[in-house]
């Protein structure tokens, strides 16, 4: 069932889904907690077959979920610096969390969903009207090479710190602190010539390489409605 959902969710097309997450990203920091929460969980049920079908989904989770425990965190410590009360501080780094997985959420479905090229055709798709063919393909070419080193990088942390634990078992937090991330730049640095190699092995670096090849569908617009009645929902309700 999981399996299936998670295709259903990677058919669909590119621009519903970056449309779907610029219409919601906004509104994960202007609407009520409660609202929010609501969405959060909405988009858990949609995040979890996307992460379980991918070879480092659950690496992915475990390591944004501790992002969001954080910066929680950092938020009710913050909060009780400045004097406020401490059911009250703790009350704003849970509203916090929300927001922050709700929009954590949103990001890691669109990039476990959709390949950096299908986004990037879809943003070549939208652009190409208002800022011309040329400059579009150059807008679509940069966002998928960003959105391609997300889980690049996520994937470059997870075996940097694999081989840490392998290498220095007992190994001090602080030694673990300074040497993962400068190795994960490190290897990161050397993989932006693979991906120079790439782009210009598979012809990515000229406007025909970004014609949009997909098709709206049924389910694309059984979906949009969706989309417009849970947004309607948030808003009005």
């Amino acid at each position: 069932m999981t399996g299936r959902l998670a295709g259903h969710l990677r058919g669909l097309d590119p621009r519903l889904k970056l449309g779907g997450c610029l219409l919601f990203g906004p509104g994960v920091w202007l609407l009520d907690p409660v609202r929010v929460l609501g969405l959060a969980v909405l988009l858990s049920f949609l995040a979890l077959p996307l992460a379980a079908s991918h070879p480092l989904g659950r690496s992915m989770l475990r390591r944004l979920a501790w992002f969001v425990l954080f910066w929680g965190a950092i938020k009710v410590g913050l909060d009780l610096l400045a004097g406020v009360v401490a059911a009250d501080a703790v009350l704003g780094g849970f509203v916090v969390a929300i927001r922050l997985s709700a929009l954590l959420l949103l990001g890691l479905i669109l990039a476990l969903s959709t390949s950096a090229r299908s986004l990037g055709m879809a943003v070549a798709w939208a652009l190409r009207p208002f800022i011309g063919g040329e400059r579009a393909w150059r807008a679509a070419l940069s966002l998928a090479l960003m959105v391609h080193f997300l889980p690049l990088s996520l994937s470059t942390l997870e075996q940097v710190s694999s081989a840490f634990r392998s290498r220095l078992p007992r190994g001090p937090l602080r030694v673990r602190a300074l040497t993962v991330p400068l190795a994960v730049v490190r290897v990161l640095a050397q993989k932006t010539w693979s991906q120079t190699l790439a782009v210009a092995g598979r012809r990515l670096d000229r406007a025909g390489a970004w014609e949009p090849d997909f098709a709206w569908a049924l389910r694309d617009t059984l979906w949009l409605v969706g989309v417009g009645m849970v947004l309607s929902f948030a808003l009005l309700v």
